[in-house]
């Protein structure tokens, strides 16, 4: 990892009041720099959290998906003769900030949206960070391996054995998997210890909860028994650490919060003890919070709870948690809409020209693949207006090359309009503008603007106007 702003000189920075928040970056933090940290950050009362509600519509969801993917894309080093090349930057804002969790957490994002879209413009980028954790394993990132301190190596190993297994399962490409199974090997060997000062107790238990559930699921598919016992008696650990002070399910410190521990400990132990789940789950769930308190990475931590959510939610079989999930998701693509570059910020107060790249990786694999996963098993919903005379359905492809097809209907005949924007809000082309007929009706739209000229890819939006009534979807071009 190569952090060129310092802790000290951040600390400097507070000093001199011109740092608005307590970290920028996710890396290795000592116990007395998150509590200097913590006591130049004042935190004031949050107002009632605009939480909005559960979008029954989530095919929209599968673009959003796509937006963050290549927003990431966006944070990657592309100068082949860096010896960072490959590696994700932390954020628009932190370009010398490059760390091997950031890059693993793309290989996921890059390896399921390879999955959905089948698009080989990610596979170069896919390759290149890969290079990059190759020669930055997860396990000899900054901090230590002792149980005290080590949690960030853990946490990179966890990371990693996630992103090979997704790797791994999409491509059945066993490239990686020497390093994949030492990322494994170090969970296996290592732990963390559960007290100590109110960091270590704050931190490590999300921390090990999150790298039992990668090593769980890891040893069971590869048919390890060690791997899979470890990783039960990891989240066995977290469990009782849990029970003496529950407390920590609602805890957020680093880059971490109780919904971490939830979704590690029924990814983990429970899972290795499914007759214990459900009266667990009913003594310990509402002890975990399900919004984060104000913070330094507070759209990091909403995006733990909503995992943790998702997974009660699996669980219980009660949709109420499936409900807080998708309407904590829909909290934290409402930041995108500031700018519509598909990142967003590690905290509400940050600007829209600070987008972190491993929140947004963050939002992809705990908020939107769930749903994701729940619109592709299920037909396409339209946008309807709110009258109910006009509905828009996804464009497909999307994300297109060459071309993609707008579907639309109306319910009366009438003057209608179907237009592209860019997400400055700028006309690129008008599709349609005449008056049709009542009924079904499909636009394909080639990628170019009104003046005939190819349109660099991003992201687009189509809106289609009838009868004073407006509807729209995000679309996603590449080239």
């Amino acid at each position: 990892m190569r952090r060129i702003p310092s802790v000290i000189a951040a600390l400097a920075a507070i000093l001199l009041g011109c740092w608005h928040s307590p970290a920028s970056a996710t890396p290795y933090w000592t116990a007395d720099d998150d509590r200097r940290a913590r006591e130049a950050f004042e935190v004031g009362e949050r107002p009632e959290l605009p939480i909005l509600p559960p979008q029954r519509d989530r095919s929209n969801y599968l673009t959003d998906l796509y937006a963050a993917t290549w927003f990431i894309v966006s944070m990657q080093v592309a100068d082949s003769l860096s010896p960072d090349y490959g590696g994700i930057r932390e954020g628009e804002h932190l370009p010398d900030v490059i760390q091997t969790d950031n890059t693993s957490e793309s290989i996921w994002m890059f390896s399921r949206y390879y999955e959905l879209s089948g698009d080989a413009a990610i596979l170069s980028h896919l390759n290149a960070s890969w290079i990059y954790v190759m020669n930055h394993p997860a396990y000899d990132e900054e901090g230590s391996s002792f149980p005290a301190i080590g949690y960030y190596r853990y946490y990179n190993c966890g990371w990693a054995v996630r992103a090979g297994m997704k790797y791994e399962q999409v491509f059945s490409d066993l490239t990686y998997k020497a390093y994949v199974d030492s990322c494994a090997s170090y969970l296996a060997t290592h732990t963390l210890n559960l007290d100590g000062d109110d960091f270590n107790q704050d931190v490590n238990p999300p921390v090990l909860a999150w790298g039992a559930a990668n090593l769980r699921r890891y040893g069971v598919i590869e048919s390890d028994s060690l791997w899979s016992a470890r990783g039960a008696n990891r989240g066995n650990r977290a469990r009782e650490w849990v029970e003496a002070d529950p407390t920590i399910l609602g805890t957020e410190r680093w880059a971490m919060s109780g919904g971490a521990v939830m979704w590690g400990l029924l990814e983990s132990y429970f899972d290795a003890n499914p007759a214990e789940e459900a009266s667990w789950v009913a003594t310990y769930a509402a002890d975990m919070d399900t919004v984060a308190d104000p913070g330094s990475w507070e759209n990091a931590w909403q995006g733990w709870y909503a995992l943790g959510e998702k997974r009660l939610e699996e669980s219980t079989g009660d949709p109420i948690w499936g409900d807080r999930h998708e309407s904590l998701t829909n909290y934290l693509l409402a930041f995108d809409d500031t700018d519509q570059d598909g990142g967003i910020m590690a905290n509400p107060a940050d600007l829209d020209t600070e987008d972190q790249a491993w929140v947004t990786a963050y939002l992809g694999f705990m908020g939107l693949d769930p749903l994701v996963r729940e619109a592709t098993s299920a037909p396409p919903s339209p946008v309807v207006s709110v009258a109910a005379s006009i509905s828009l359905l996804p464009n497909r492809p999307n994300p297109f090359l060459a071309a993609t097809t707008i579907p639309f209907r109306l319910e009366a005949d009438g003057h209608a309009t179907l237009q592209v924007f860019d997400v400055t809000g700028r006309r690129q082309v008008r599709l349609v503008d005449g008056a049709l007929s009542a009924g079904s009706h499909a636009v394909s739209w080639d990628g170019r603007d009104g003046l005939g000229r190819a349109l660099p890819s991003g992201v687009y939006f189509c809106r289609l106007e009838f009868d004073g009534r407006t509807v729209s979807r995000k679309m996603l071009r590449i080239r």
